[in-house]
């Protein structure tokens, strides 16, 4: 009988090099605690229809590696969220164990099918977070697929899975995630909407404009005061009355809404299309 799997010699070469140029880059002075990671896949290394993305992150200081639009879009939306300390993408998982999964729960290990080699399997997103009441550091794996890929309707409009093979090496990694007592989350686009995203790189715009506390302080004061006589009112109305105030420009007025927001100096609800020509949603 043929074996199921064969060891894939080039795949943990990779591997053991991957985890070098890792320890040598942590090793360095660093502006953000994954600031020296570099992901097992990079968007050279796999062969897709997806749009791929080389995504320069002002928070982690380094180039982040994801394959898909849906993938870039839950990356953007995740960094953003204050309790985010970083994220790894692409992350590998240990062989050995996941293989010992698989095979716990007689499924077929990711492998090549015509060879038998084994893949090294990856986490597209590990999240580390903080618990801003404890202080606590905790970890939240991410597996991004497209809903129509894992998700259909069923006759009777419930919503069923599908993708059988799909939702096996999901259940893979999950395992493997809650054994190390990491949650593990099925992301789909539906988690990160394209407003949001889109209010998102419009802050990043200007998100290291060179603005002192006292002046921010001053315009978030300004700008709130405006807001709270006429919610109402046209963004561009309460950026008029704020660099009046302030005699400024509009531009910088502008310039700094966008990096107060970027950093969560102002709390608004970016699932609303945030624009110059309509009312912005402050939250309480």
């Amino acid at each position: 009988m043929k074996p199921i799997y064969k060891v894939n010699i080039k795949e943990l070469a990779r591997l053991r090099e991957w985890k070098e140029k890792c320890d040598d880059a942590r090793k360095q002075k660093l502006a953000h605690r994954f600031q020296y990671y570099r992901p097992f896949i990079t968007i050279d290394d796999v062969n897709s229809i997806s749009r791929r993305h080389l995504y320069s992150c002002p928070i982690q200081k380094r180039l982040i590696h994801l394959l898909s639009d849906g993938e870039a879009n839950a990356y953007k939306r995740l960094i953003f969220e204050p309790d985010i300390l970083g994220i790894r993408e692409q992350f590998p998982l240990h062989l050995p164990k996941t293989l010992e999964i698989a095979k716990s729960l007689k499924f077929i290990h990711p492998r090549n099918w015509k060879t038998k080699e084994l893949y090294i399997m990856t986490t597209d997103l590990l999240v580390d977070r903080v618990d801003f009441e404890t202080g606590e550091v905790y970890q939240q794996s991410y597996n991004f697929k497209y809903w129509d890929a894992i998700y259909q309707y069923s006759e009777d409009g419930f919503v069923i899975q599908k993708s059988w093979r799909t939702w096996q090496k999901n259940k893979i990694e999950e395992i493997y995630w809650l054994e190390k007592s990491v949650k593990f989350i099925q992301a789909t686009e539906r988690d990160s909407s394209k407003v949001a995203v889109q209010n998102i790189t419009w802050f990043q715009m200007q998100h290291d404009l060179d603005v002192g506390q006292q002046e921010l302080e001053q315009f978030k004061a300004y700008f709130i005061k405006s807001h709270k006589n006429n919610p109402r009112a046209w963004l561009e109305e309460h950026l008029s009355n704020v660099c009046k105030l302030m005699n400024s420009s509009f531009r910088d007025a502008q310039a700094i809404f966008q990096f107060a927001a970027y950093h969560h100096e102002l709390s608004l609800n970016i699932e609303y299309p945030i624009r110059l020509s309509e009312p912005v949603a402050v939250n309480a």
